[in-house]
């Protein structure tokens, strides 16, 4: 009988820019009062994460993602914070985590 060794994967890191993976959060914010971040499913867009900070009380939110760390590589990125009162969507994290 031959048995081989199982694979191993290497340890999961930021995927490139534009590249989807790690986890969604959702960031509510009062500029220099407060911050409430929540983990949200995949199913959640820009709109409901908007939608959510607006039920809060949030007068910005922002976009960003969790991903497993290696040395040397940072554990989450943030897209730009954007304003409730405007129109404008918040930009997406540079390491995109399916947003």
């Amino acid at each position: 009988m031959f048995l081989a060794n199982p694979a191993v994967a290497a340890g999961p890191k930021p995927p490139p820019p534009g590249t989807a993976g790690g986890q969604k959060v959702c960031s509510a914010v009062v500029p220099s009062v407060f911050r409430d971040s929540i983990n949200v499913p995949a199913s959640w867009s820009a709109e409901t994460c908007a939608e959510w900070a607006r039920s809060v009380g949030a007068q910005d939110y922002q976009l960003g993602c969790f991903f497993e760390t290696r040395r040397n590589s940072p554990g989450f990125q943030w897209g730009q914070s954007v304003s409730l009162n405007g129109n404008q969507r918040a930009p997406v994290p540079a390491s995109n985590c399916g947003w």
